[in-house]
């Protein structure tokens, strides 16, 4: 590998890392990681496009190769290089002052993921076909698939509620956001994370993963949505964004695949009380603050 960086990029680093779908290295003052890329090459090409006009955000940099490409090929395989600097850290500012989407840059269609009922519903149609096939083999899943089938239902419906009776202000407008919030690694900062989508996105995703790390309070709580400002639409959104439950659907792709085991998802249903009272929680201190539209089963009044 290290000849193949000297070839393609004229780096000269010790020690390479590898680590799953990556390698990782460091050189001066920041740390470089090299990966696989498993998407499709248009997806990619947009991501390019976009990186390349937003060149003052936060997110990773894209290295291109000696030949002024973004992707090498390396053993067959369509690899990314992406630089970082050295001890980087999440900055919670990135959720309440988001990248806007470039007006100058359109037609980037495979990384705008705004239409949340279509890629919703597409996907639970998915899971109601597969119910038969896993009855036998995935006990758990089959038992506990319908309940939270039932809350991505109630996500749709609530969408498409916002969208049909609340009018979007000027700030309603798309941002950079991510696919999903893992701050165990520097994934939140990793330009392959990227979507194009509502601000909304980005602080539900990052809620729940406070809750499925158990790393919040209600003050905090408290504070981060008070801090977010944003519209009684952006608000709703994010409640849109919580009754999915991407949480539990993420393990059952894994299961499904076989690259978890059956017993991850247990861990989820454990907490399923929980996070009904988390939701709970946090609809009612959104509406206190700026009214949104009504969920009979979340509201407290």
């Amino acid at each position: 590998m290290k000849n193949t960086l000297f070839y393609y990029y004229h780096l000269t680093p010790e020690k390479i890392i590898k680590k799953d779908n990556y390698y990782y290295f460091y050189l001066d003052n920041y740390i470089y990681y090299l990966y696989l890329v498993n998407r499709p090459i248009e997806y990619i090409n947009e991501l390019i496009t976009l990186n390349i006009t937003v060149i003052n955000s936060n997110f990773m940099m894209i290295i291109f190769n000696v030949n002024k490409e973004a992707l090498s090929i390396i053993n067959n395989h369509y690899y990314i290089l992406l630089r970082a600097l050295k001890n980087s850290h999440f900055n919670i500012n990135d959720i309440y002052n988001p990248t806007y989407y470039p007006r100058e840059v359109t037609n980037l269609k495979l990384l705008n993921h705004s239409s949340w009922n279509n890629l919703w519903s597409s996907k639970i149609d998915y899971f109601e076909y597969q119910k038969e096939y896993i009855k036998m083999k995935y006990k758990t899943l089959y038992k506990t698939l319908d309940y939270f089938i039932g809350l991505g239902e109630n996500a749709i419906s609530y969408f498409n509620a916002i969208n049909s009776y609340l009018a979007k202000e000027f700030t309603d407008i798309l941002v950079i956001s991510r696919r999903r919030v893992n701050l165990s690694d520097l994934s939140f900062y990793n330009p392959l994370n990227i979507v194009i989508d509502n601000k909304a996105r980005d602080s539900a995703e990052y809620l729940k993963y406070l809750f499925i790390t158990d790393d919040y309070t209600y003050d905090f709580l408290d504070e981060f949505i008070t801090n977010l400002n944003y519209s009684a639409y952006q608000y709703s959104l994010l409640i849109a964004r919580l009754l999915f439950p991407s949480h539990y659907f993420d393990l059952y792709e894994k299961i499904i695949n076989e690259s978890l085991k059956e017993k991850e998802i247990i861990k989820v249903l454990n907490k399923t009380e929980e996070y009904e009272n988390f939701l709970k929680y946090i609809y009612n201190f959104i509406n206190k603050k700026k009214p949104i539209l009504k969920i009979d089963w979340l509201d407290s009044n």
